[in-house]
This record gives structure tokens, sequence and C-alpha cells, in this order.
């Protein structure tokens, strides 16, 4: 209803998906849309475990998102391209989304030792500690935020917004961020103790014990770091959540999928005794992709159509382009290494899993750490 309201408010042409805002929630609504549908076609409700935290956090991204204003599109936007591409977009994504979680299910019900599950989930959670970092983290060694400024409105009063500042007058806008304090041997801890937990989880034999430890000295330094960002926020008037919403989606989506972890690894033979046959759990992980995939597709070929109409080049390899482009090739290798190649599933599994992350990182990822032509892809 909100979206349809947005849209009779900035009209036909301006469809509710043109900013980060609206796209935060189009993208929240499509996973939302598939776990209503899996649950009344399937009867699993266990889906949405993992399901809905990942749109609670998309929808608290978009509520911490400062910028929530119908504006008027840029003229590049202003096409009927906007409407087709970015719709085929939010349908191939919510597909991955849940393919993703039925993946997740199945290495559980295929008897991939918990370990190997942890691996994957520790390699996860280091690369979302990366990216929160963003390139300012490996260019120092320090752990920054976005920056803001108190602003005087037309009618008087005051409001914190990002802090933005151009070299030269009609030079690209830039941001100033400001190192947290005491969160450097933590931030680094965290990274690269998930990091070494996630490959000696998947590749050694044995040493539980030892695996275990480090997953649980890796989790105490991903929490202290936590703390110590949000205290930071709470102390220093120049820092807040609202004014860094990468950040807040990247460290929430750690915390929330660590909880859920800890929870299932607690009970793991109650939550198996729940769920599907593992084939069935395959079966319906392939569906999703198999209904997305077009889609994908669909989102490269009106992109470049759009591109060339918008732009005068058809490709351009811009970051967003590139890795739209990426996302595709995943699943390309998904459906090749299951119809063609007679992959195990449990690997089909993984594929799918990674091809998750690409495909986050491709919506999201790309916009925290690098710099494109596309809307909302300023940081």
């Amino acid at each position: 209803g909100a979206l349809l309201m947005r849209w009779y408010m900035g009209g036909i042409d301006r469809p509710p998906w043109t900013n980060l805002y609206e796209s935060l929630i189009f993208f929240a609504w499509g996973p939302a849309l598939f776990q209503v549908i899996a649950q009344f076609k399937w009867r699993f409700p266990y889906l949405g475990a993992i399901s809905m935290p990942l749109v609670f956090l998309l929808m608290g991204m978009a509520a911490m998102t400062p910028n929530k204003e119908v504006e008027p599109l840029l003229p590049s936007l202003q096409s009927h391209w906007l409407k087709i591409h970015v719709m085929f977009g939010m349908i191939a994504y919510a597909g991955f989304t849940i393919s993703a979680c039925f993946s997740f299910f199945h290495l559980m019900k295929n008897s991939v030792p918990m370990r190997k599950i942890l691996g994957i989930v520790s390699l996860i959670f280091a690369f979302c500690i990366a990216l929160s970092g963003g390139k300012d983290a490996f260019k120092t060694g320090r752990f920054y935020m976005t920056q803001t400024v108190l602003k005087t409105l037309p009618n008087g009063s005051q409001k914190r917004v990002k802090d933005i500042y151009r070299d030269y007058e009609g030079g690209p806008v830039k941001t100033r961020v400001k190192e947290v304090p005491k969160t450097q041997g933590v931030f680094w801890g965290a990274l690269a103790g998930f990091a070494l937990t996630g490959l000696f989880l998947l590749f050694s034999g044995g040493l539980k014990k030892v695996a275990g430890g480090m997953f649980l000295l890796s989790t105490a330094s991903f929490m202290t770091f936590f703390y110590r960002v949000n205290q930071a926020v709470k102390s220093m008037e120049e820092l807040s959540w609202q004014s860094n919403p990468y950040l807040m989606l990247l460290l929430f989506t750690v915390l929330i999928i660590l909880i859920l972890v800890l929870l299932i690894s607690l009970r793991p033979k109650v939550v198996l005794e729940k769920l599907p046959s593992a084939q069935r759990l395959e079966e319906l992980s392939y569906k999703n992709i198999l209904f997305a995939f077009p889609f994908q597709s669909l989102l490269l070929i009106t992109g470049a159509i759009w591109a060339y109409y918008a732009w005068g080049r058809s490709w351009g390899w811009d970051p967003k382009e590139t890795w739209a482009l990426i996302t595709w090739f995943a699943y390309l290798i998904y459906l090749h290494g299951k119809l063609l190649l007679g992959w195990k599933h449990n690997t089909l599994s993984i594929i799918s899993i990674v091809g998750f992350v690409i495909m986050v990182f491709a919506f999201l990822g790309v916009n925290l750490v690098l710099s494109g032509l596309h809307s909302y892809g300023s940081a």
C-alpha cells in the first residue's frame, strides 16, 4: 500500500523504486511475497526462520535511510524501461533469496557436518565485515563511519544530516568520514578470525574443539566490535546509524544470523526432524532458481537497451552491470552443473548460497565499496 501511495504521489512515470529507500522496500517485498507463496504451496513454515530476518534487516535499513523524499527523476531515469528493468531484477532477487534459504536447510538435512555449515557461514560473516569497513579500512587500517553535521532547515529547525561536500563547483559529491575509536583491533580480529575459522572448518578433518574455540573467539571479537561501534554512535553526536544504513545492514545481518546459527547449533536434531527430505529441499531450491534465472537474464537485456538510450552505449562495464553479469554467471554455473554435469546436490546448494552472496553484493555491496552510474549507487 505504501509503495502504491508513493507511486500515486510521484505520478505514473515515477515508479516507487528509484532511490535507495524505495529500492530496499521493494526488494524486501519480493522475498516476503515468495515466503507467503512457499508457505501456502509447500507448507514449509521453517523457511521463514531465515527469510524473515532478511526482510526485517532490509526494512530496518530502509527505515534508517536518511532520504525518504519522493523526488523528481534524473533525466537518465525518465524512461519506461525503468519500470520494466527494476521489476525483472526484484523478481529475480526474490527467487534467488528464497532458493538460498532452501539450500541452507538442504545442507543441514543432507548430513553435511555442522562444522562445514559453520565454515560457510563464517566466510559469509568475514565477507560482510570486510564490506562494512569499506575501501577506507583497507587503505588506512582504521574503521570509519559516515559523519553527520547539524543543518538549519528553512523553517528554522535544526536537523543532523550526512556531512557531504564538493571539492569544486559541479564536482562529485563526497562524504566526510570519522574514525570510530577503539575498533581497529577488534574489527581486524573479527574479520581475520571468521575468515580463518571458515577455512579451518571447511578443510580440516578433525579438531572440532579447536574449530569451535576459533568460532567462539571470532564471535567474541565481533560482539566487542559491534558494542564499541554502538557506544560510539551513542556518545559522539557526529555519528549515527541513520547516516550509515549500509553499515547497519551488514553488522545487523551478521548479528542476527549469528544468533540464529547458535540457536540451531544447540538443538540441531529437533530442527532436522521438522524439515522435509533433503531431496525435496534441493528440488525447491532448484525450482526457485529455474524461475528466477530468466528474469535475471531479462534484467541484463533490458538494462543494456535502457543504457543505450540513456548513455549511448549498451554496455560500459559499470560496476553494477559487471556484478549483475557475475550473478547471472553464478546461477548459470548452477544450472549447467545440475542439468548437464550431474554435480552433487551439496555442491549445488553451496553454489546457490554463494550466488546469493554475490547477488547481495551486486545490489548493495557495489554501492558501498565501488562507484557507478546507477541512481542509488552513492554510499
